[in-house]
């Protein structure tokens, strides 16, 4: 393999010293195979960790980690599993460590890279991927320094965040407040509390019975269905909210695009919807306070009620009925 990779290195030094294959001695193959062996190895590494923890519910898992994608779904055993599998060179691999053990609250997981003669663990090449089960009645912290965060199944709060992957969560009951610094945010499900931030993603929220605090410095935000307050802010993206059931109060914000905002026909309301750069429409009847503008309105629906806040500098507001 290593005579086949390298061949070509090989003709060239018989052709600068006048050898032919026949001639090159022992000694001449024994150098160049000592100087490419080391080079070969350094380019395929893989280790595998695995531990299980027997657990009650009702615990912490607490993850930390310099590198990796993180992926957690709660089952229906009372154990706590953790697999990392590392990809990458031989000097990329090894001096990565990652560490499990048992603690008083619950399950402790770290990543860390360690250093080697100036040389750091932060490697394009390095890959790590944590596959974690937990008790579904159970708690998360998390935090990585670079992949994504995928959560499933969980009865329990979460909270952490990651500085450069995608955040996506399915079926949570329990308080959510997670962020990452480069990433796209998709919920499926979740009863209770949502606070959610990303500096560079699209937000995309499915149902969520309880408050939604979302916002992203660069991309659209999506609420599908939502009972509860809800503050929506972007700084280049369209917003879309629909809640249902009772309006306990909107606020929905973006520099540069659309908003368009479903509520109930039945709920009362104080409207307060302006842009700077478009036009601004309600659906619903209502009560005009002040002068008629196309790009700005405010007044009262159904007789007043929480506030629903639009603001935009370059796109239209629509206000509407749900279906």
């Amino acid at each position: 393999m290593i005579s086949q990779l390298f061949a070509p290195t090989l003709r060239s030094i018989k052709e600068t010293n006048n050898i032919e294959g026949a001639d090159m001695t022992g000694r001449t193959i024994r150098f160049i195979v000592a100087l490419l062996v080391p080079f070969a190895l350094a380019h395929g590494g893989e280790k595998r960790f695995e531990k299980k923890f027997s657990v009650a519910p009702g615990g912490t898992l607490r993850v930390a980690t310099d590198v990796g994608s993180i992926r957690i779904t709660g089952t229906g055993a009372n154990e706590v599993s953790v697999v990392a599998e590392l990809r990458g060179n031989d000097r990329d691999v090894g001096a990565f460590e990652v560490t499990a053990e048992q603690t008083n609250g619950g399950v402790e997981v770290r990543g860390k890279g360690k250093s080697k003669r100036g040389w750091f663990w932060n490697s394009a090449e390095l890959t790590v991927d944590y596959t974690i089960q937990v008790p579904r009645e159970y708690s998360l912290d998390i935090q990585t320094a670079g992949g994504d965060v995928t959560v499933n199944s969980l009865k329990g709060s979460l909270r952490g965040g990651t500085s450069g992957g995608n955040i996506v969560l399915g079926s949570i009951e329990g308080k959510v407040m997670m962020e990452t610094s480069g990433g796209d945010i998709r919920v499926e499900k979740v009863s209770g509390d949502l606070k959610m931030e990303t500096s560079g993603g699209n937000v995309t929220i499915g149902d969520v019975k309880g408050m939604v605090d979302v916002s992203t410095s660069g991309g659209d935000i999506r609420l599908g269905e939502v009972q509860g307050r809800v503050r929506a802010e972007t700084s280049g993206g369209n917003i879309h909210v629909k809640v249902t059931g009772a309006n306990d109060g909107i606020f929905a914000e973006t520099s540069g695009g659309n908003i368009e905002v479903m509520i109930a026909g039945t709920v009362g309301a104080d409207i307060d919807a302006a842009t700077s750069g478009g036009e601004v429409e309600c659906d619903l009847p209502m009560t005009v306070k002040g002068k008629i503008s196309e790009s700005q309105v405010r007044g009262t629906i159904n007789g007043g009620g929480k506030r629903i806040y639009a603001h935009t500098s370059g796109g239209n507001v629509r206000i509407k009925a749900t279906p």
